[in-house]
C-alpha cells in the first residue's frame, strides 16, 4: 500500500488544508477530511529496513553483505550449535562477540559497514542457521534482544523441557513481566543431542511470553519416562536435585514454581522434576520464600489469565501464552494445549511453603517485594544515608572551620592585646622621656635665668669704671 513520506505529507496538507478546513465548516466532506488527515498523522512505528543478506564461507570465516550494496548496522543471528566465543570484524572495527553463549544473537554496530566477516573457532565451528541484517539499529519486535540471566529472580520457572513452561506455567511471565518481576526460566533438559530445532524454539516461545533474561539449561538429555520409577532408572535423581539446588542458590528466587508432583499427565520426568525440587529446597542455601506447584492441591490459587495487559498491546495473558506454545513448530503434533479450564491449566497452583505468610488472593507474588523495588528502596537510603554523610561531613567541616576561625580570632586578639600592651608600653616610655626631657629644659631654663641673675647682679654692684 502506497504511504507517503512524512515531507511529502506535510506538503499535501498545506496545499489541501484550505479545501479540508472548508469542508469541515460546510460539514460536508468529512470522509475526505478524515483520509487526509490521517496522511498527516504519524503512521505505524517504522523499523529499520531488513536488508536482503548475501553469505560466503572460506574455511572458520564466514562473510556477509547486503546483496544491493546497503551499509550494515545490526545483525541478527541464529547460530546451529551452542555459541563460543567468535571475532566480528567490520570495516572499522574489531567485536569480540559470543561470550555470552546466546544461540540467538543481536549486534548493534556503532559504525555502518559493508561487509560483516566472523572468524569462527577453527574447531568445531559453529554455522549459521538463519541471519538477518538491518540498515538501522531500531529493529522489528520479533528481534531478540536477550539479557543476561538475571542475577537475583523476583520468580525462577523450573521447567522439565522447552515448551512445559508455556502448556503449564505460561500464563506467569505475561501476568508479573509488566509488573516488573524478573522472571528466570531453568530447564532440565536439553536438545542438541536429541532434536537441535527445539532449542531455537524454546527461545522463540520464551521471547513471545514476554521473558527478555536469557534462559538456563542442566545437561540431561530428552528421555521419555511413563513415571516416577523410570524416571529414577533413567536419570540420577541427586543429579536433578544437585542442579536444582544450584539454581535456587544462584538465582535467589522470592518464588519458585514447577511442575505437578503427578508430572501432569504422567510424566515421569516432570514428577522427577517436582520431587527434585522439593528435596532442593533443603538442600540449597538459600530459603526461597514461596514455593508453588503445578496442580497442588492444597492452598490453591486459580491465576485470572483473561484481563487485558496494556503494555501487551492489550492482549491477555492466556493469548500470549497460546501464541508462545505455536512458536514450538515441531511440537505441534501433540495433544496437549495451553488452557485455563482443562485438566492441565496453566492458571491452577497450590502454594506448597512459604516464609512471608499465606496467600488471600490469587496473587503469586502477594507479600513479595520486588527486587527492583528493594533495590529502589536500598538506592534511596542509601542516597539518604549519603545525603547524610555529606550533610555531616560539611557541618564536621564547618565545626572545624569555625573552630579555626574562633582559633585565629583568639591568636589575633591575643595579639592585639599584646601590641595594645606594648603600644601602652611603649607610650609609658614615650611620656616618661617627654617628662624627663621638659625637666631637663626646665632645669636648663632655671640654670640659665640664675646665671643670667648672677651676672645683672655683679655687674649691678660692680659698674664698670671708665
Amino acid at each position: 500500500m502506497f504511504r507517503p513520506t512524512l515531507s511529502e505529507r506535510q506538503c499535501i496538507m498545506k496545499k489541501l488544508f484550505p479545501y479540508i478546513e472548508r469542508c469541515f465548516q460546510l460539514r460536508k466532506g468529512l470522509l475526505l477530511g478524515a483520509v487526509f488527515l490521517s496522511l498527516l498523522l504519524p503512521s505505524e512505528h517504522v523499523h529499520a529496513k531488513e536488508l536482503e543478506a548475501k553469505t560466503s564461507k572460506s574455511g572458520s570465516e564466514i562473510t556477509v553483505t547486503a546483496v544491493d550494496g546497503s551499509s550494515i548496522e545490526a545483525v541478527y543471528i541464529k547460530w546451529n550449535k551452542a555459541v563460543q566465543p567468535y571475532t566480528l570484524r567490520t570495516d572499522s572495527e574489531t567485536l569480540s562477540c559470543g561470550e555470552n553463549g546466546f544461540l540467538h544473537e543481536f549486534i548493534s554496530l556503532e559504525e555502518p559497514t559493508g561487509t560483516l566477516t566472523f572468524s569462527l573457532p577453527a574447531e568445531n565451528p559453529m554455522g549459521i542457521y538463519a541471519i538477518r541484517i538491518f540498515s538501522d539499529h531500531d529493529v522489528p519486535d520479533d528481534v531478540q534482544i536477550w539479557q543476561p540471566p538475571c542475577e537475583r529472580a523476583d520468580i525462577l520457572l523450573i521447567s522439565a523441557h522447552s515448551d512445559d513452561e508455556i502448556l503449564f506455567m505460561g500464563g506467569i511471565a505475561p501476568t508479573y513481566v509488566p509488573e516488573g518481576a524478573r522472571v528466570q526460566v531453568a530447564y532440565m533438559t536439553e536438545f542438541w543431542t536429541t532434536t537441535p530445532v527445539r532449542e531455537h524454539e524454546k527461545l522463540d516461545g520464551l521471547w513471545a511470553d514476554g521473558i527478555r533474561f536469557y534462559p538456563v539449561c542442566g545437561n540431561f538429555k530428552d528421555q521419555y519416562a511413563d513415571n516416577l520409577a523410570a524416571a529414577e532408572k533413567v536419570y540420577d535423581a541427586e543429579a536433578v536435585t544437585s542442579c536444582i539446588a544450584e539454581m535456587i542458590d544462584r538465582f535467589e528466587p522470592q518464588v519458585l514454581v514447577t511442575h505437578d508432583f503427578q508430572g501432569e499427565y504422567g510424566h515421569g520426568f516432570h514428577q522427577l522434576t517436582a520431587k527434585a525440587a522439593e528435596n532442593a529446597l533443603s538442600l540449597s542455601k538459600w530459603q526461597v520464600p514461596k514455593v508453588y506447584f503445578h496442580l497442588y492441591p492444597e492452598n490453591k490459587i486459580h491465576m485470572d489469565l483473561n484481563i487485558p495487559i496494556a503494555s501487551m498491546g492489550g492482549k491477555t495473558a492466556l493469548e500470549i501464552a497460546k501464541e508462545a506454545y505455536l512458536q514450538h513448530v515441531s511440537q505441534q503434533w501433540c495433544w496437549f494445549y495451553v488452557s485455563d479450564t482443562y485438566k492441565y491449566s496453566c492458571a491452577d497452583f497450590g502454594l506448597y511453603r512459604t516464609s512471608v505468610g499465606p496467600d488471600s488472593e490469587n496473587n503469586m507474588l502477594e507479600h513479595i517485594v520486588l527486587y527492583a523495588e528493594q533495590e529502589r528502596i536500598e538506592q534511596e537510603r542509601r542516597l539518604e544515608q549519603e545525603r547524610l554523610e555529606a550533610e555531616q561531613k560539611k557541618a564536621a567541616e564547618l565545626e572545624n572551620i569555625d573552630r579555626q576561625l574562633a582559633a585565629f580570632q583568639k591568636e589575633a586578639q591575643e595579639k592585639a592585646d599584646a601590641a595594645k600592651a606594648e603600644l601602652a608600653a611603649l607610650e609609658q616610655e614615650l611620656e616618661k622621656a617627654r617628662r624627663r626631657t621638659t625637666l631637663v629644659f626646665l632645669g636648663g631654663g632655671l640654670f640659665l635665668l640664675l646665671c643670667i641673675s648672677i651676672l645683672i647682679l655683679l655687674m649691678v654692684r660692680h659698674p664698670k669704671r671708665h
